[in-house]
C-alpha cells in the first residue's frame, strides 16, 4: 500500500521549482550561453507553471501565501532535516518527501527566525488528520540549511521541545569548494569577473585564509565559505536545545554511497516506516555552472586548516567521519 502512495508525489514535480529558478538565475546573473536565450513567450509560460506548483525551493509567490491564510490551524514540523548550505540538503529534501507518510511543507526553505511564522508553509490539522487517513502516521518535516542560525534552535525547542534533529554534514574541503561555485553563480558574471579572488577555486581559499577570522570574506550566500564549514560549534548549539538522544548527526557521503540505507537511518530516528525511495537520476539542485575539480595544494592546504575544527567536532558527537 505504502509504495503505491508513491503516485501522489513525483521527484520530478517536488524538484521543478528548482530547475525554475537555476534557468531564471542563469539569465540574470548573466551566465546564459549564446543562442540559449529565453523567448518571452518560454518566460511567461514558466511564470505561468511556477504559480501553481505543489513545492518550492524559497519564496512561493505571494497569492499562495495569502491564500492559505484561510483554511484553519496549521501544524508545525515534527523534525528536523537540516545542514549547512551546499551540503545537498534539496537532494535530501526531495528524497525524505518522496515518503509516502512525509508531509511536505510549501517550501523546502524559509528563513523566518519565529517557528510561529513557519506555519503558513505547513499543511492544517484537518489536511493532517486526511493524509494520516490515507498513508497512516504522517510526519512533516523543517528542511531549511539553517544549522549556523543561532536562534533558530532556541525559538523552535520552546515550542517543539520533543523534536528529533537529523544533521547531515559534508565533508568541509568538499562543500567549500561547492560553496564557492555558488557564491560564482549567486554573485553573477559580472561581479565575478571583475573580483580575481572569485577566479579560482586556489584564489577563493588564499583569500578566505588571509581574511579569517579577522575580516568576513565576500558572499553572496550570506554566510562565508570557512565559517560554514566550521561545524562543530553550531551542532553543539542544536544538541545544548534538544539533547544529544534527539540529535542525530550523519555524513551526507553516506547518502550518496547508499541512499536506502542512509534514509532508512534517518526513517528509523524520526519514527517514520522503513520504505525504499525510488532513485533519481539528477541531483536536486546543482549547480549549472562546471569548473574542473580543486587542486591538491589547494586542498591539502583546507584539510590542515580544517583539523582541529573537525577534531572539535568529533569531542560533541562522539563519532568520526572519514575526512
Amino acid at each position: 500500500m505504502l509504495a503505491s502512495q508513491y503516485r501522489l508525489k513525483s521527484a520530478a514535480s517536488l524538484a521543478r521549482d528548482y530547475e525554475i529558478v537555476a534557468e531564471w538565475l542563469m539569465e540574470a546573473r548573466g551566465y546564459q550561453l549564446p543562442g540559449k536565450k529565453t523567448s518571452a513567450r518560454q518566460r511567461s509560460m514558466r511564470a505561468l507553471e511556477r504559480l501553481f506548483l505543489p513545492h518550492y525551493f524559497g519564496s512561493p509567490p505571494r497569492w499562495r501565501l495569502l491564500a492559505r491564510r484561510i483554511g484553519g490551524q496549521r501544524i508545525l514540523p515534527d523534525f528536523c532535516l537540516i545542514g549547512p548550505l551546499k551540503a545537498a540538503t534539496s537532494d535530501l529534501a526531495v528524497s525524505l518527501l518522496l515518503h509516502p507518510n512525509v508531509i511536505p511543507p510549501l517550501s523546502k526553505e524559509f528563513w523566518e527566525r519565529d517557528p510561529e511564522a513557519w506555519r503558513i508553509y505547513y499543511p492544517t490539522e484537518k489536511e493532517k488528520r486526511r493524509h494520516e487517513a490515507r498513508c497512516g502516521p504522517s510526519l512533516a518535516p523543517y528542511l531549511t540549511p539553517s544549522l549556523h542560525l543561532v536562534e533558530v534552535p532556541y525559538h523552535l525547542a520552546r515550542i517543539r521541545p520533543h523534536a528529533k534533529v537529523v544533521i547531515t554534514l559534508r565533508d568541509p574541503v568538499a562543500r567549500l569548494f561547492s560553496h564557492w561555485k555558488w557564491e560564482k553563480f549567486l554573485a553573477g558574471k559580472r561581479v565575478a569577473d571583475r573580483l580575481p579572488f572569485l577566479a579560482t577555486f586556489a584564489a577563493y581559499v588564499d583569500k578566505s585564509l588571509a581574511l579569517f577570522p579577522s575580516l568576513p570574506m565576500f558572499t553572496a550566500c550570506e554566510l562565508p565559505g570557512l565559517a560554514a564549514s566550521i561545524y562543530w560549534k553550531a551542532v553543539q548549539g542544536w544538541i545544548e536545545c534538544f539533547g544529544p538522544d534527539a540529535v542525530l548527526v550523519l555524513d551526507v557521503g553516506d547518502y550518496f554511497a547508499d541512499r536506502n540505507r542512509f534514509m532508512r537511518v534517518i526513517q528509523d530516528f524520526v519514527g517514520l516506516p522503513r520504505v525504499d525511495i525510488p532513485l533519481v537520476a539528477r541531483k536536486t539542485n546543482e549547480n549549472p555552472l562546471r569548473f574542473p575539480p580543486p587542486d591538491e595544494a589547494t586542498v591539502s592546504k583546507l584539510k590542515q586548516f580544517f583539523q582541529p575544527h573537525n577534531q572539535m567536532l568529533w569531542r560533541v558527537i562522539g563519532k568520526e567521519f572519514p575526512w
